[in-house]
């Protein structure tokens, strides 16, 4: 039977032929859907097309692997009601209330 991969996953295997520090400590493949990434491409700010990669750690077959999926960038929606995009870099000062009677 012949392993075909779902899109848009990967998975990480320990790199059995590392032999020097600069070597990855893990390898693997991502398939990417071609949609997908066209989508991504389209949307790239500066030249950089942003993918985020979520990963698990799995045992297959004996073997610790890291298991991949990659999604468009979570951007999270903003309300009905208006917020600002920013914190204030100050705070306002405290009240002088010690006049107040109670």
């Amino acid at each position: 039977m012949t392993f075909i991969p779902k899109p848009n996953t990967g998975t990480l295997w320990p790199n059995n032929r590392k032999s020097a520090p600069t070597h990855p400590d893990m390898r693997g493949d991502l398939f990417l859907d071609v949609n997908f990434l066209h989508d991504m491409i389209s949307k790239a700010d500066g030249g950089l097309a942003k993918i985020s990669v979520s990963c698990w750690g799995k045992n297959i077959n004996g073997q610790d692997c890291l298991s991949m999926s990659a999604s468009e960038p979570y951007v999270k929606q903003e309300s009905s009601g208006y917020r600002p995009a920013y914190k204030p870099a100050y705070k306002p000062a405290p009240a002088d209330d010690s006049d107040v009677p109670f």
